[in-house]
């Protein structure tokens, strides 16, 4: 029988929640259902957002980026748009850790509209998100996924 359930929230940006789970057997207390409001130990800073704010709390999606030119150990590419000032796009090898912050699977960030990435294998993606100079930086909503397949 779960008595109580404690959520800790490390890192909301990348998904990491440690969990304290109270058990009991039948004996230990009489059988009851309790609900109760969630209660958080530090304010999360997000709230509603205003009609008026849809579309400016994220940067577009780069929807028309492409690759432009494989060699043998590069992969040039181009987002299709100017970056924003102050900002620029950044170029991860998988679809997670994003933000200034984490460097693990980072192929790099960018300013520039084109440029250049080494490639490390014959099939190789890349995956791509604008962010802005605002503090903290506001990225695009989704990833774009570049995936190439050529041989060396």
């Amino acid at each position: 029988m779960v008595r109580e359930v404690e959520i800790i929230f490390e890192d909301l940006a990348g998904e990491h929640s440690l969990y304290k789970i109270q058990f009991a057997d039948d004996a230990a207390r009489t059988l009851s259902f309790v609900t109760e409001a969630a209660k958080v130990a530090i304010a999360l800073n997000i709230g509603p957002i205003t009609t008026a704010q849809v579309g400016n709390t994220v940067l577009p999606d780069l929807t028309s980026a492409q690759v432009t030119q494989v060699a043998s150990t590069t992969t040039s590419i181009d987002i299709g748009i100017s970056p924003p000032s102050g900002g620029g796009v950044e170029v991860r090898w998988s679809d997670s850790g994003w933000g200034q912050f984490n460097d693990q699977n980072l192929a790099g960030r960018f300013t520039t509209q084109t440029f250049t990435l080494p490639r490390l294998s014959k099939v190789q993606d890349y995956f791509l998100r604008q962010f802005d100079a605002s503090v903290p930086p506001r990225y695009s909503r989704a990833s774009a996924a570049l995936h190439i397949d050529f041989p060396f």
